[in-house]
C-alpha cells in the first residue's frame, strides 16, 4: 500500500505532535499524507505548526494539511487516529460530572470509564464517534480507525455495532505495568513474555515467564512482601484476597469495585488516591501559576528545536500502521472484539488482550478462560458497557438509566435516577437527548 492517506481525529489533542513524530521517522510512511481534523481551529492550528516543523526537520516528505470538513478530511483515507476529546475546556465538563457525582457521595478518582461520570462521557461521545464512522462508510468504508479516546471498549464496540469500521483502541497501562513487573522481577522487559486479558483499565495478569520459565509465583511473592506502592496499593489487596493481579492502575481499578463506596467525600478516599475534580482543579492552578513558557508553543514559533522520538510511546504509532499497511505483522496489547479469545466472556465484547495487528486490522490471540475470580467482576462490566452503548447509539434514557443502575458504584437504587438527571441537567445541551420526558431544558455552562 502506498501513498497512503492518514486522518488525525480530534488533531488538537496534543498527543497528535507525538504521533506525527513516530510517523515521520517510520521509513515506510515517506510521502505519505497526513489530514488533521478539529472542529477547533485555533487548538488544530497550535498542533499543525509544531507537527510541520517536526516533518521539516526529519525530511521524511510526508505532506500535511489541515481542515475543519469531515468528509474532506476522510474522503478516500486509509488509516485514522483519534484522540477526540470529551472533558471540555481544561476538563471543565468532567470535572461537572465528580461534582455532581460527590453531592450523592460518589468520589471518582478518574471517572472515565466506569461510574456515573464515565457513564456520562460515554453518552457524550458515543454518538460523535458514531456519525464520524458513518461518514467513513461513505468517504472511506475500507478504513481502519486506531482509537485512543475513552472510554475505550464502549466507544470501539459502539462504532462496530451500529456501523461495522473496523476499529481497534489503544491504552498504555498494560505496557506501564508490564515495565513495572520487570522492575520488580530485575529482569529485561523485552525478555518477558506477558498474557493480559480483560475490560481495558481492570485487565488481569494471566501468566508471566522469562526465557520458558513461571516467574508469576516470584512476582506475587514480591508484590506481597513489599511495601505497598503507590498505584498498586489496592491491586495488592485484591492480590491478597483472589490469586491474581489487577492490571490497570488503582485510580483506574478501584471504581470498577464496590469498594469505590467506602469514601463518600474527598477526604475519605484511600488508597493514596485523590478525588479527580481536585486533580483537575490543580492541574488547571499549576498551568495558571507557571513561570515556564510552553514548550510546545516555542515549538511551534520555531523557538524550540521540533520535537523528534528517539523511541516508540506505548501505542508506538508508526509500528501500527507500517504493520497495517505492508502486512508487517507484530503482536501487541489492543482493545479489539474478543471473537473467542477469551473463551468465558461474549465473543463481541471488545477487551483489552495480546493480538497481531497486520492489514486485517487485530486479530486477538487465543487466551482461554478467565478464572472464575476474575470472570466475576469482567462479565458485569461488559454488559453494563453495553448499555451505555446501546443508550448512546439509540438515546435511550430507558437504558441510560439501566447502565448507571447496573454500574458497580451504584449502590442504592433509589439514587440512580436523581443522580442521573443532576448530571444531565449539569451537562446541559450536551446531555439534553437524555432529559426526562416534560422536564425544562438549560442551557449548557460556561466553561471556565
Amino acid at each position: 500500500m502506498k501513498n497512503l492517506k492518514i486522518v488525525l481525529l480530534g488533531a488538537g489533542s496534543r498527543y497528535f505532535e507525538y504521533v506525527v513524530g513516530e510517523l515521520a521517522i517510520t521509513p515506510e510512511l515517506a510521502g505519505s499524507t497526513i489530514v488533521m481534523y478539529d472542529i477547533d481551529r485555533p487548538r488544530m492550528d497550535l498542533i499543525y505548526r509544531a507537527c510541520k516543523r517536526t516533518i521539516a526537520k526529519t525530511k521524511c516528505g510526508i505532506k500535511l494539511s489541515a481542515t475543519m470538513d469531515l468528509s474532506k478530511a476522510l474522503d478516500g483515507a486509509n488509516f485514522a487516529i483519534s484522540s477526540i476529546g470529551v472533558h471540555g475546556p481544561d476538563a471543565s465538563w468532567h470535572k461537572l460530572d465528580s461534582e455532581v457525582c460527590a453531592r450523592f457521595g460518589i468520589i471518582h478518582t478518574t471517572g472515565d470509564s466506569v461510574g456515573p461520570s464515565g457513564i456520562s462521557q460515554g453518552l457524550r461521545i458515543i454518538p460523535i464517534y458514531v456519525n464520524i464512522a458513518q461518514a467513513m462508510r461513505k468517504y472511506c468504508p475500507d478504513i481502519i480507525l486506531l482509537n485512543h479516546s475513552n472510554p475505550m471498549n464502549p466507544i470501539c464496540r459502539a462504532i462496530i455495532k451500529a456501523t461495522g469500521i473496523n476499529t481497534v483502541g489503544y491504552c498504555h497501562n498494560v505496557a506501564h505495568d508490564i515495565s513495572r513487573f520487570a522492575k520488580l522481577l530485575n529482569l529485561p522487559v523485552n525478555e518477558l513474555e506477558v498474557t493480559v486479558a480483560g475490560p481495558n483499565h481492570m485487565n488481569w495478569l494471566l501468566a508471566i515467564r522469562h526465557q520458558g520459565q513461571d516467574v508469576y509465583p516470584k512476582l506475587k511473592q514480591v508484590i506481597l512482601n513489599m511495601k505497598p506502592e503507590h498505584g498498586m496499593i489496592f491491586a495488592r489487596e485484591v492480590l491478597q484476597l483472589l490469586d491474581i493481579f489487577p492490571v490497570g492502575g488503582d485510580r483506574h481499578m478501584l471504581e470498577f469495585y464496590p469498594h469505590a463506596r467506602q469514601a463518600t467525600k474527598p477526604e475519605e478516599l484511600r488508597y493514596g488516591l485523590k478525588w479527580r475534580a481536585a486533580t483537575i482543579e490543580a492541574h488547571h492552578l499549576a498551568r495558571e501559576i507557571s513561570h515556564e513558557p510552553d514548550e510546545l508553543v516555542l515549538r511551534a514559533k520555531g523557538q524550540k528545536e521540533p520535537w523528534i522520538p528517539t523511541g516508540k510511546s506505548p501505542e508506538s504509532m508508526g509500528e501500527q500502521i507500517r504493520a497495517m499497511a505492508f502486512s508487517r505483522e507484530k503482536i501487541h496489547y489492543v482493545n479489539t472484539p474478543n471473537r473467542g479469545a477469551v473463551t468465558n466472556l461474549p465473543d463481541w465484547a471488545v477487551i483489552e488482550l495480546k493480538a497481531v495487528v497486520g492489514s486485517h486490522g487485530a486479530r486477538p490471540l487465543f487466551v482461554g478462560p478467565l478464572p472464575p475470580q476474575a470472570v466475576r467482576w469482567s462479565l458485569p462490566t461488559v454488559y453494563a458497557h453495553e448499555l451505555m452503548v446501546d443508550a448512546a447509539i439509540e438515546g435511550s434514557r430507558e437504558k441510560a438509566l439501566m447502565a448507571l443502575a447496573c454500574d458497580p458504584m451504584m449502590t442504592n437504587f433509589g439514587e440512580v435516577e436523581p443522580l442521573f438527571d443532576a448530571m444531565v441537567e449539569a451537562q446541559g445541551q450536551r446531555l439534553t437527548t437524555f432529559r426526562k420526558a416534560g422536564a425544562r431544558p438549560r442551557r449548557s455552562p460556561v466553561a471556565r
